[in-house]
């Protein structure tokens, strides 16, 4: 009776050390794939932002929002702008020379990208800003959309619209 209970015991304890290698097999190979399906993801989406439509909205941005002088600030952003973008971009055209001092920080810029086609990407675009006038320093976040457009096999802004800010 001891050596069947003894056999049985053996099996049992085979069978469960088994089953919980199997489990564990299983549910390592599907953190495995998910681990794998996630870097897809990232990588899909950094190959996404790399773009060089992306790269031209970034430096659009920096050139907007980063600049230790405000005279030299539109000149800056003229590069990279077509006229239509500038008239929105300065929808009043500013003195010549400041009278006060003013600079600005991009402390962050996401944005979101819609391929209208293969010369024209939109982007919806949250930028964090610390605009300094006078050593009086004032954050704000803004939504700004703006489209981009090839152009001679360049990509320049096209249009610049502010949608919310706070």
């Amino acid at each position: 009776m001891k050596k069947i209970f003894w056999i049985i015991g053996g099996v049992i304890l085979i069978l469960g050390a088994f089953s919980y290698y199997m489990s564990y097999n299983k549910l390592t190979d599907e953190k495995n794939q998910a681990i794998r399906d996630k870097q897809k993801i990232e990588n899909k989406m950094n190959h996404m932002t790399n773009s060089e439509a992306a790269d031209m909205n970034q430096k659009f941005f920096e050139a907007f929002f980063q600049y230790e002088d405000a005279d030299d600030r539109e000149g800056a952003v003229k590069k990279l702008a077509t006229d239509k973008a500038m008239s929105y971009a300065f929808p009043s055209k500013a003195p010549k020379k400041h009278s006060v001092t003013i600079r600005s920080d991009l402390l962050s810029l996401e944005s979101y990208s819609k391929k209208v086609d293969q010369n024209r990407e939109l982007y919806l675009n949250e930028a964090k800003t610390a605009v300094t006038v006078n050593a009086v320093t004032s954050k704000h976040t803004l939504i700004v959309q703006t489209e981009l457009k090839k152009e001679k096999g360049e990509w320049v802004v096209d249009n610049v619209q502010v949608k919310g800010s706070n």
